[in-house]
C-alpha cells in the first residue's frame, strides 16, 4: 500500500573558499535534518526508497567558468572541489509532520555534512534559520 509523504527538496551550495590549500571532497553520506526540541530528539531523514528522490549534484562550476552538470548516481565521493569551485547538491528530506514548507523551516534546526580536507573527514554543521530569523 502506497501513501503520500511530505518531501522537501534541500539545495545546498558547496564551495571551497580557501580553508584548505588543496581539494576538498564531500564523501557519500546520508543526510538527516535535526528537528530536536528541548523535550525530545527528532530527525527528518533523507528519502532513499524512491529513485526519483535520490540525492544528486545538480551543477559544478570549475575554475575558468567550466560547468559540469551531473545527474548520474553518486559514487565514492559526491564531488571534489578545488579553490573557489562550487557545486549545488540536491537532497530530498522526508518532512514528517510538516504539511507546508513554512512548517519545515520552523522545525528544522540544522543539517550535518561530512567534509574531507587534506585526508581528514570532519563534520560541518549547517544551521537553519526560522521564519523569524532565529537559529
Amino acid at each position: 500500500c502506497y501513501g503520500p509523504i511530505p518531501v522537501i527538496e534541500l539545495r545546498i551550495l558547496l564551495q571551497n573558499t580557501g580553508y584548505s590549500n588543496g581539494v576538498i571532497s564531500f564523501p557519500e553520506q546520508q543526510f538527516a535534518v535535526d528537528a530536536s526540541t528541548r523535550r525530545k530528539g527528532e530527525k527528518m531523514m533523507e528519502v532513499c526508497s524512491d529513485e526519483r528522490f535520490k540525492k544528486r549534484v545538480l551543477h559544478i562550476e570549475k575554475r575558468g567558468g567550466e560547468v559540469v552538470s551531473q545527474s548520474k548516481s553518486l559514487g565514492q565521493d559526491m564531488c571534489s572541489l578545488g579553490l573557489f569551485e562550487y557545486a549545488i547538491l540536491s537532497v530530498h528530506i522526508h518532512a514528517r509532520g510538516c504539511s507546508t514548507a513554512a512548517k519545515f523551516c520552523n522545525r528544522a534546526k540544522k543539517v550535518q555534512l561530512l567534509v574531507s580536507i587534506n585526508g581528514t573527514t570532519r563534520p560541518l554543521v549547517i544551521p537553519f534559520y526560522s521564519m523569524n530569523g532565529q537559529p
